[in-house]
């Protein structure tokens, strides 16, 4: 066996979907814990399903089917009752003369092959499939099949993975739910093992959001994976409710309500990965959308080395980093990585000497040292009243998630102006918006001059796929955008054609592109007279400002990332 697990690995990395040094690493992992190659290698992220099944069928001399693209006959699907496809996790595919020819994740499985050779009186041909496609294949041919789910989903019907072994004895599972039958389908075995599906599958793609959505006579799944959204899968139409009432049941929601939108958080751990799930519900037409932010608590936070700052802007931000007061803001649309960069300045400085208090909306990870909490608005904690009493705690550094309103603005410019470093989050497009936001929610201009320190915005860029990464000439557009924003002729550009390790996207992973704005006299000085926006940003430019477009042409220039992705996230020229 020793060999054969050599032998997969080899094939991995004969593909190139897998480097020498990442195998020996899953190989001294089999050793000591005695678990399949294959699945080490899918949880820790280094392959996928569908890679490992190209080489098991390499190392086998067997076919590969990708059952996303293979048309099923279904007189083959016939052949096979739904119980014995659902037990041995098989799906026919086609029959020639007295030759059946199936789809199965292990086509060493003697029992499986000999159990359907038996039912059906023909001779059993197994082809090779990755289990997740097999599992989605089965509930697309068979619909609501009894699912003989693997492990993990077991678990999870055990309530390993959930909050409780069954709905009833969770908070807002009962009372209005009383005799509402989306109570017992949320508990069905199919329902169970599709949303452990969904979520493994959304684990291992790397997606930071699940959207499960309902449309008129579809129910269709989308993952958000390095802040784009990939192409729907459909799902199950029957389970929409079981599935929807599932999550419900899982984040505590109320599940008789589904009139008024709702919210929740799952505490989920799979393969040894703690993961923290929020919870969304809307209502629409068709049903109730659900949206799922995942937060990989396993993989850790960021340093300010490793956020994507250039040397010239994270000398200037250690330095800011360094004052004893003041307000330091991230601007920045939803999802553009601000508050991983305000964890990133809070670990810089988080020393034993200083007392730094957060109040955040919500705590999406903890650091050790630091003191952080919650707002609670039912329980009247909010970002003004929980910010007031922060300062009776004699704190030296203040984060408070965000500023949404002027007393909370007001409270924050306050304790700057006091003595205390604070940070903040906006939703301003750049760094000099952030100025003319607070001017706008009333704080009185002569305080925002006296206490900014900086404003850092930034936005997220993908970048290109190191496993396709190419370098070509720039094409005749792609030449004329780089002149305009500055970058030199004849620049080689990086692109990538897309592999299985992107997903044929070309880009894997992303890093973040930054504007920062400290403000000089002069711009104190347009600051209090209420100098609009373009004004800052022009004054700030010829004092030095690197705008968000000029440090993604820097990123463009080193191959990080593409033009066309500048582009995307900063707008078009």
């Amino acid at each position: 066996m020793a060999d054969k697990r050599q032998l997969l690995g080899e094939a991995l990395v004969k593909q190139g979907v897998l480097t020498p040094g990442q195998l020996q690493e899953a190989l001294e992992e089999q050793q000591r814990t005695g678990r399949h190659l294959g699945e080490i290698l899918v949880k820790r992220g280094m392959v996928t399903e569908a890679q490992v099944a190209e080489a098991l069928a390499e190392q086998l001399g067997m076919t590969y089917v990708d059952l996303a693209t293979f048309t099923i006959n279904p007189a083959a699907i016939r052949l096979v009752p739904r119980a014995l496809a659902a037990r041995w996790q098989i799906l026919p595919l086609f029959k020639i003369g007295d030759n059946l020819t199936i789809a199965m994740a292990n086509p060493l499985d003697v029992a499986a092959i000999d159990a359907l050779a038996r039912a059906t009186k023909l001779n059993v041909q197994p082809a090779i499939a990755a289990p997740s496609a097999i599992r989605q294949a089965l509930e697309q041919h068979y619909g609501a099949v009894p699912v003989q789910a693997p492990a993990s989903s077991k678990a999870a019907a055990k309530g390993a993975e959930a909050p409780s072994a069954h709905p009833r004895s969770l908070p807002g599972a009962v009372g209005d739910a009383e005799g509402d039958p989306s109570v017992e389908l949320a508990s069905a075995a199919p329902v169970i093992a599709l949303i452990q599906r969904v979520l493994e599958d959304a684990l291992a793609s790397r997606a930071s959001d699940v959207h499960l959505e309902p449309q008129e006579g579809q129910f269709l799944c989308r993952y958000r994976v390095d802040g784009v959204l990939q192409m729907p899968q459909v799902l199950p139409a029957q389970l929409q409710l079981g599935a929807v009432s599932r999550i419900k049941i899982m984040a505590e929601m109320n599940i008789a309500e589904r009139r008024l939108p709702q919210d929740g958080r799952i505490a989920w751990a799979h393969g040894g990965r703690a993961v923290d799930l929020r919870v969304a519900t809307f209502p629409t037409l068709f049903g109730e959308h659900v949206a799922i932010r995942l937060l990989d608590k396993s993989t850790g936070l960021l340093k300010l080395e490793q956020i994507g700052l250039g040397e010239p802007l994270l000398a200037a931000l250690r330095q800011v980093l360094a004052r004893p007061y003041g307000i330091v803001l991230v601007t920045g649309p939803t999802g553009s990585g601000k508050t991983t960069t305000l964890y990133a300045m809070l670990q810089q400085i988080n020393d034993a000497k200083r007392n730094i208090l957060t109040l955040e909306d919500p705590v999406e990870y903890t650091i050790p040292g630091i003191h952080q909490a919650q707002v609670n608005v039912k329980a009247g904690l909010t970002f003004a009243n929980g910010l007031r009493a922060m300062l009776r705690l004699d704190p030296d550094i203040i984060m408070i998630g965000e500023i949404r309103d002027r007393e909370t603005a007001e409270i924050a410019i306050q304790s700057a102006l006091t003595g205390h470093l604070v940070f903040s989050t906006l939703h301003t497009n750049d760094a000099a918006s952030a100025c003319s936001r607070l001017t706008d929610i009333g704080v009185e201009p002569y305080l925002i001059a006296s206490s900014l320190t900086a404003v850092i915005a930034q936005r997220l860029v993908r970048t290109v796929c190191a496993g396709c990464r190419q370098t070509a000439p720039a094409s005749a557009e792609e030449a004329r955008l780089l002149q305009e924003l500055g970058g030199r002729e004849g620049q080689p550009l990086a692109r990538a054609p897309g592999c299985a390790q992107c997903h044929q996207t070309g880009y894997k992973g992303r890093s973040g592109i930054y504007e920062l704005l400290q403000p000089n006299d002069f711009l104190k000085t347009l600051i209090v007279e209420k100098a609009p926006a373009n004004r800052l940003r022009e004054e700030a430019q010829r004092a030095g400002l690197r705008t968000l477009r000029q440090d993604g042409l820097a990123k463009v220039v080193a191959g990080t990332t593409t033009l066309a992705e500048v582009l995307r996230v900063t707008g078009e020229v």
